[in-house]
């Protein structure tokens, strides 16, 4: 199992107790409100340990990376993940191909070449018969065989910055993402603005989390700066590109079971209090209650007891549900979507002696936000469910 999809398993309740922590807010009136920390393998909470190189490099060396699969992107929720340019944890499969043991001139006697635009890096690496890595390439090589979140393993260790050529990726690449950024051949296509160039790695002195193999950036190709190196590929380059997250549908309905929604809640110890004798609120009946115990006044939005997949911004997506637990106690719940039907709980809000309904309240063009309530329009159990930038989830009452 990759790094990725072990902090992926983890975030699922495989483990989850060790795993993660509790965060509690402050509690409201009748009701507790808890978020979900994310998985410290994507975390830079805990301190990597060096991994040496197995011998010295040598000029010009080369290491062959084999062909596979490997899973590339980041786990949602995770520190310092970008949704609009990194995507869902995934797998990926890539040709052989050699990378450069070092930054160009790839040589332990010199000092990276920095200072260039990407087609001046281009044109250097065409010199030798090489050219530029693509991004999932670079990403590759950095995560090693192991399939590790940063190229000191599973959390940064700083002492990479200071001395990048002491430290291999798993492949035995040297210094991937510890003291400068590095241009790849391949582009950040956003769904609106210009095309960039994709950047990888991240300069000394720059926020833990940006050393992540997966960290992403676009930036134009004509920049030239002291931190910004490249490093040349070999074969043939591989085909394969990131899917650049775009926004979808607002909000959608999804079928969900009682039985499904009971795992979910029962992986993490802030819901597991509730994760039994789980009933849903009847369809359209308790949505048309909720309104019709105020003034009736909708404002312009939709109510719902289903649950809800939104999309708040590109490549982020949460599960939202609200439900009841036994006779009295109701509550309204945000999952991460991790894909391929996965959750990992990122906000909950527990109602005690409250029996409900309890709807949603959303409208197609509000994407930052919606509300819950048990009575619209009048005192009662409401509040909102807030997108965090980059990628968590609040639910707060006003």
């Amino acid at each position: 199992m990759t790094a990725a999809l072990a902090a992926a398993a983890c975030l699922l309740g495989l483990g989850a107790g060790a795993c993660q922590k509790e965060r509690a807010a402050d509690d409201a009136p009748s009701g507790s409100a808890a978020s979900a920390n994310p998985a410290p393998a994507e975390s830079a909470a805990a301190v990597g340990s060096v991994r040496a190189p197995k011998q010295a490099p040598l000029s010009g060396e080369k290491i062959d990376v084999p062909a596979g699969e490997f899973t590339a992107g980041s786990i949602p929720g995770a520190t310092g993940r970008l949704p609009e340019l990194e995507p869902v944890a995934h797998s990926v499969d890539l040709g052989e191909f050699k990378i450069d043991r070092l930054p160009y001139p790839n040589d332990p006697a010199l000092p990276p070449l920095v200072g260039l635009s990407r087609e001046e890096a281009r044109k250097k690496c065409g010199e030798r018969g090489a050219r530029l890595c693509t991004e999932l390439e670079w990403e590759r090589a950095c995560r090693g065989p192991s399939g590790d979140t940063y190229p000191t393993g599973a959390a940064w260790d700083p002492r990479c910055a200071d001395e990048p050529r002491t430290c291999a990726s798993g492949f035995e690449v040297l210094g991937m993402g510890a003291a400068l950024r590095e241009w790849t051949h391949s582009d950040v296509v956003p769904e609106e603005g210009p095309r960039r160039a994709s950047i990888r790695g991240a300069a000394r002195g720059a926020n833990p989390t940006e050393h992540r193999c997966a960290a992403r950036r676009g930036i134009d190709p004509e920049t030239k700066a002291e931190d910004i190196a490249f490093r040349c590929c070999g074969g043939a380059p591989n085909a394969a590109v990131i899917k650049e997250p775009r926004l979808g549908a607002t909000f959608r309905k999804l079928r969900l079971t009682a039985k499904e929604l009971e795992a979910l809640l029962r992986a993490h110890p802030a819901t597991q209090s509730v994760a039994k004798d789980i009933q849903f609120f009847r369809e359209p009946e308790a949505a048309n209650t909720v309104v019709a115990r105020g003034p009736g006044e909708k404002k312009g939005f939709l109510f719902t007891v289903s649950p809800l997949i939104w999309n708040p911004v590109a490549g982020s997506e949460f599960l939202l549900v609200a439900a009841r637990s036994g006779k009295n106690t109701s509550f309204v719940v945000a999952f991460h979507s991790l894909g391929d039907k996965k959750y990992a709980l990122s906000a909950s809000y527990i109602m005690k002696d409250e029996p409900g309904p309890v709807a949603l309240a959303y409208s197609g063009y509000i994407r930052p936000r919606l509300h819950f309530s048990n009575c619209w329009g009048c005192p009662g159990e409401t509040g909102k469910i807030l997108h965090r930038d980059p990628d968590s989830v609040s639910i707060v009452q006003p």
